[in-house]
Parts: structure tokens; sequence; C-alpha cells
């Protein structure tokens, strides 16, 4: 899900990535490079070395893995359930977020009212949520704030362990160096991805 030109994010800093041979941490590397490669830290067994993968390859199998399972119905309601307890209790009355969005809309330019009505709008849309919707929410307004993507990487996962192994076809949907050991929660029914993997 990643924009090709857009800059690493670091979004698995919150989280334990683990060397699938020695348990040991693995770090991308060299610290602070355009490219970086998560490497293990230990390196105890010859096979560590090949367990390497390029932060952003990494990084975009997640992405793919957090909005599949963001995309399933009930965890779309589970989230939706949930933004609409924080417009509830988090944000000013209804009357108020309504006069300052008139004076907002009033004060604008036109191209500026026209993207202030649809942020109003974005989430009673039926779309929200959806596959294209996560998509564009993932590679444009959560890409301005990274921490939004560490913070779903941190609820979703408890860590993420890579082994070594070939790559998989640029097609493919499952690659095999990767484990992710999903969180458990209380389950929104029919959802199958929230429970750690073995």
């Amino acid at each position: 899900m990643s924009d090709p030109v857009q800059q690493w994010d670091d979004i698995l800093a919150d989280l334990l990535v683990e060397c699938g041979h020695c348990r040991g941490p693995m770090s991308p590397l060299p610290a602070g490079a355009d490219e970086p490669r998560y490497e293990c830290l230990q390196r105890m067994h010859p096979a560590c070395a090949d367990a390497a993968m390029p932060a952003l390859e990494l990084e975009e199998h997640v992405a793919y893995a957090v909005l599949g399972e963001m995309a399933k119905p009930p965890v779309v309601q589970a989230l939706t359930q949930a933004l609409l307890h924080i417009f509830e209790t988090d944000l000013p009355p209804a009357a108020e977020r309504e006069h300052a969005a008139v004076n907002a809309l009033a004060a604008a330019p036109a191209d500026e009212a026209e993207a202030i009505r649809r942020n109003l709008n974005q989430y009673m849309d039926e779309d929200t949520f959806s596959p294209r919707w996560l998509a564009d929410w993932w590679n444009r307004r959560a890409a301005r704030a990274p921490h939004h993507k560490r913070q779903l990487c941190r609820t979703f996962f408890a860590k993420i362990e890579l082994r070594t192994g070939p790559a998989p076809e640029p097609a493919a949907l499952h690659d095999d160096r990767i484990v992710l050991h999903w969180k458990t929660w209380d389950n929104p029914p029919g959802s199958t991805g929230l429970g750690e993997a073995p």
C-alpha cells in the first residue's frame, strides 16, 4: 500500500520484530538510512543473516494485512461504533460543530469549502472503511501522520517474526518468511484475523 515516492515511515517502531531462528530482536539497519533492512541483532545462528528484509517490503506486507483486517464487515462495524463514540464523547456538541462548519464554509474559497464538506461527510459515507477508502486513507491521510500507522500496528499485532526462505512471486498474497502474531481481542463475531498466530 506504500506510495513509491513516500519516505519510510517506520510503522513497526512500537512492535517487536523478532528473528525466527534465534528469537532475538530485529532492527532496521543501518540506522537513519533511506532504505534500511530489518536484520537480526544477535546472529546466534547462521540462518539469522538470511532472515533480513528491506523495511519497506516488510511494511508493505504488514499494511496489506492491517487494511485487509480493517475491511472485514465485523471489524468495520466495530470501527464505526468506535468512531461514533469518539464523535459523541470527545468532540464539541453537534450544534457547536455545525456552527463552526458553517463559518468555515462561508470564509473559505470554493475549492477549500468543497474539501471541508467532504471532510464533514466522509464518516457518514457508506463507502467508509471499504478497501478503496482504507487504501486512500493509508496512502494519503495517514501518510501525513505516521504515528497513526504505528498505533494501528501496535493495536493489531503482538509481534512480527521474520524467517529465512525464498521470496514469493510479486503477485503473491502470502509470504512464508513473515509470521504475523495477531493480538487476541474480544473478537467481533465473524472476524478470523484477530486471534494470535501460533
